[in-house]
């Protein structure tokens, strides 16, 4: 069963619920109003009539003033203690004819006869023999009950006449609701077939559950159709980047079948080739492992760290490392943030090494807070980048110099990886740089609570 025909049912058999249920409260209530105030009003006749008649002393007299209170519409009776029948007087001698039977108790019923509803009402009296007898009055009540009978049928129309507007409002609401759903269904069945992205048009902007449901969908299809993209643009790149070594390898590897054997020089040569561009490919590899998570699943273990105290520690391992001079700013304050510690370190680390791939021979850290604000910046006195090469430095595989690259630099990843790392915690990264006078990166993240300086 479709949505459209589930919501049809259900709101339409969930009124007819509760219009049955309202209903037949409304019915009951006024008939049990309606046979009560016709009960009252016939026992009020009875007990006047049986008071007039203690007045009576004779039997005549008692019958005489019995006829003067017979209903319209009705009947008086005695049946004494034998369940006899001493009196009658009724206008209609079918009303005669309805059962009887003696009770000392005073009651009020209302009972059916030949098709007819009587109010009747009964209670005990002293005859002019002495004898208790049970005084009857019976009143045709059909009118009344008439009344239920059309308030039956106007509740009968009134519940169908709400039931068919309802019903043909829930196929409006139902379309109403479905509409956008069904156009997601058709884009999704689209980008299936032709394996294109598509949006659903968003023209409503009353920013209800189905708005955003579509506003939803659009991100994540934009989403999706970044990812791809990177996804095509990594894996081009990652080809091409692959090829050369590659290339390299087997070229030497051709060399050394040939001729390794028997010249010595060839084969060394051959196999510092071999084993340069197979470290380079493993490096470049772990790289580009590191980038192909995205950039928001990337993994943060965050912890309150000292950043002027990690940036001290990197320097003085960099120094071990290379040989080269790296030192902190004695303008760095400490500087304690919620960060993830081992991100921060590799970070410091890729601005260190790209420095020293780049030219240079001393690097300066700077750690400092201003303006609720965590800078960290390092400066280095290598080759500068040009002008036109600085927006395009944190692109992956992008490399400012492609002949020294291949001796001296790395695949053009260091950076993009940085860049991922910064936005993970939220910060901006950029670069001041002057072509031949070195390089500065600055990274800027939020300061939150636990960020102070002292």
């Amino acid at each position: 069963m479709k949505v459209r025909t589930r919501i049809q049912v259900f709101s339409t058999l969930l009124l007819v619920i509760m219009m049955i249920c309202l209903n037949t409260t409304i019915y009951f209530v006024f008939q049990k109003e309606i046979l009560r105030n016709e009960t009252n009003e016939t026992a009020a006749k009875l007990i006047q009539t049986a008071r007039n008649i203690q007045t009576a002393t004779t039997e005549t007299n008692q019958n005489s003033l019995l006829r003067a209170f017979v209903p319209t519409e009705g009947m008086i009776r005695v049946i004494d203690a034998k369940n006899t029948v001493l009196f009658t007087s009724t206008k209609d001698s079918s009303y005669a004819e309805m059962e009887h039977f003696y009770s000392e108790a005073q009651t009020e019923e209302v009972l059916k006869h030949d098709g007819n509803t009587f109010s009747v009402a009964s209670m005990p009296v002293v005859w002019n023999n002495g004898n208790i007898v049970k005084l009857e009055m019976s009143e045709n009540i059909d009118s009344s009950v008439g009344i239920l009978h059309i308030l039956q049928l106007i509740l009968i129309i009134g519940t169908i006449l709400i039931i068919i507007p309802t019903f043909l409002a829930g196929r409006v609401l139902s379309s109403f609701i479905l509409t956008p759903i069904q156009s997601l269904i058709r884009t999704m069945e689209d980008i299936q077939s032709n394996g294109s992205f598509q949006k659903l048009p968003l023209k409503d902007k009353s920013k209800d559950e189905l708005f955003q449901l579509g506003s939803t969908f659009n991100n994540m299809i934009s989403r999706l159709e970044i990812q791809y993209d990177k996804q095509k643009q990594f894996v081009y790149d990652a080809s091409h980047e692959l090829r050369t070594p590659l290339t390299v390898i087997e070229s030497y590897a051709n060399m050394l079948k040939r001729w390794g054997k028997n010249k010595p020089d060839a084969l060394e040569e051959g196999i510092d080739a071999i084993l340069s561009e197979a470290v380079r490919m493993k490096e470049m590899t772990n790289d580009m492992l590191e980038l192909a998570k995205a950039d928001d699943l990337l993994e943060l273990q965050m912890e309150e760290i000292n950043l002027r105290e990690l940036c001290c520690q990197t320097a003085k391992d960099m120094e071990m490392a290379t040989g080269r001079k790296v030192e902190v700013d004695v303008a760095s304050k400490e500087v304690f943030i919620t960060a993830d510690r081992q991100k921060m370190k590799q970070l410091l680390l890729i601005f260190i090494d790209n420095a020293f791939k780049y030219g240079a021979d001393h690097v300066n850290i700077t750690a400092y807070i201003n303006a609720k604000t965590v800078f960290l910046q390092v400066t280095d006195n290598g080759f500068g980048i040009a002008d036109d090469h600085k927006e395009f430095i944190f692109d992956r595989f992008f490399r400012t110099d492609k002949a020294r690259n291949r001796e001296t630099g790395g695949a053009g990843l260091g950076l993009a990886i940085a860049k991922q790392i910064v936005d993970a915690h939220n910060g901006k990264i950029a670069v001041q740089s002057v072509l031949g006078e070195g390089s500065t990166f600055i990274c800027s993240f939020p300061a939150d609570l636990k960020a102070v300086s002292k």
